[in-house]
Order: structure tokens, then sequence, then C-alpha cells
């Protein structure tokens, strides 16, 4: 499979959807709201981003950016 170029902006929409689960999975003391909040408009904008109305974009694109913003968010954490 031929890896998929994502714009950067998709990208780092998908790497703070996974940082913000991460942080709602983390006990908060009822901090809660203003991440599910942060959460529904980011995934929001990943689904209704541009890139997925151009033709050819299937669900294997969207597991293949979820794997590359998992790289790079932990590409971040660790640097």
């Amino acid at each position: 499979m031929a890896r998929t170029v994502f714009p950067d902006d998709l990208l780092l929409t998908q790497v703070r959807v996974i940082r913000t689960y991460a942080a709602l999975a983390r006990p908060l003391g009822g901090h809660t709201a203003e991440l599910r909040h942060q959460l529904i408009e980011d995934l929001r904008r990943l689904y209704a981003h541009p890139y997925w109305a151009e033709p050819g974009h299937s669900y294997a694109d969207l597991v293949e950016l979820r794997r590359v913003a998992r790289a790079r968010a932990a590409w971040v954490e660790a640097a």
C-alpha cells in the first residue's frame, strides 16, 4: 500500500483528537466538559475536512491517518 500524504491541518487535528481522548481517559476531577467540547469540535473538523471530499479516499485512508498521527504524537512527546 502506498503511503498517503495528508494535509498538515488534517494531521494535526487527528493528533489533537488522540491527545484529547488520552486526557479524557485520565481522572480529571470533573473537568471533562471542556475536553468533550474540544473533542466534538475536532472530530467535526476532522470528518468535514475537504480532503475527504476528494474522490478516491476510503476508510483505509482514515486508518492510515490515525497511524501517522499516533507516530507523530509519540515522536513529539519523546522529543
